[in-house]
């Protein structure tokens, strides 16, 4: 190829992935799966792969709950968590879909976020002034809308958002304001869904062990993040949340040395690190007599315990 790499090592093939990628998946030459996209998707691939017992790396859906402490600045955590939740429209596995806010600092949290979230410019991704484009389809627009009724059904506070965008210029792109829920219940499906869009809610906690109740009280586990000054409290908290990715007092920071991936919903095996490249290998076991004794153990005379 132009890039030098020998023929076959990197190949295309293009075809939606419910035909082209099952046949791929299930085809018998491949060992080893390796797939980013939603919860469902992976169970679909990855049963076609089991078929053949290939190796697979599926990472899937989150719901990232975000446990801010009472001694973290306010500001600061509000800056993370539009930073957290809006990127990329929201489009992002690890999006910090849910904030679990201690009581103390709740109300103060949930304002403030409104007015950072309020100050948002959506527009022309092309725009250097733009800091929040459109979602990638018709369909992306329409579900993360439709979890908004869902919100106001299930009895959710709107803080903000909760509706399309409009753009001048681009009448028929697919924008949506970034949206802030507040007074949401562990049972609402916008605690327990991912929405995969502009889209975050507002919880609040009494304690550390209200907080981990929360914070667990979902099937995905693929990121969670900690804001807190005491260093005892973020690693108890660490340990305890399920996920297999921990931010303290950061988000959406990526070092290629470690290890990416989740548990639960959020799919099996690793990227990054040095776990990633284990999964591409089989392990082999080689044992070697290196004495000349001679051995038969059925010879007449043997007074080795029998193993049968």
């Amino acid at each position: 190829t132009e890039a030098g790499l020998p023929p076959g090592v990197f190949n295309v093939v293009l075809g939606l992935g419910q035909t082209t990628g099952r046949m791929l998946a299930e085809h018998g030459d491949i060992n080893k799966l390796v797939l980013t996209g939603g919860t469902e998707a992976g169970r679909i691939a990855g049963g076609a792969a089991a078929k053949v017992f290939a190796h697979q790396t599926l990472e899937l859906g989150g719901k990232t709950p975000v446990m801010v402490f009472d001694d973290f600045d306010v500001d600061r955590a509000v800056n993370y968590a539009a930073f957290g939740a809006f990127i990329g429209a929201g489009q992002t596995c690890v999006c910090a879909s849910r904030h679990i806010v201690q009581a103390s600092i709740y109300d103060e949290f949930v304002e403030k976020l409104k007015a950072k979230t309020q100050a948002i410019r959506i527009g022309d991704p092309f725009d250097p002034q733009t800091q929040l484009g459109p979602v990638i389809s018709a369909r992306q627009r329409d579900r993360v809308l439709s979890y908004c009724q869902y919100g106001r059904e299930d009895g959710a506070r709107l803080v903000t958002g909760g509706a399309a965008a409009k753009v001048p210029g681009h009448e028929n792109g697919y924008f949506v304001q970034p949206t802030v829920f507040a007074d949401v219940k562990s049972h609402m499906r916008i605690f327990q869904e991912e929405v995969f869009g502009p889209f975050t809610s507002v919880t609040p906690f009494t304690d550390e062990a209200d907080a981990l109740r929360l914070a667990n009280d979902s099937p995905f586990g693929l990121a969670a993040a900690i804001r807190t000054r005491d260093v005892a409290r973020a690693h108890r908290v660490a340990s305890a949340v399920k996920a297999g990715i921990v931010w303290i007092n950061d988000h959406h920071r990526l070092d290629p040395a470690s290890p990416w991936g989740g548990v639960g919903d959020s799919g099996v095996g690793r990227e990054f690190g040095t776990e990633s490249f284990d999964d591409h290998f089989n392990v082999k076991s080689v044992m070697v007599a290196t004495h000349d004794q001679p051995f038969d153990w059925y010879r007449d005379t043997a007074t080795q315990p029998r193993l049968n």
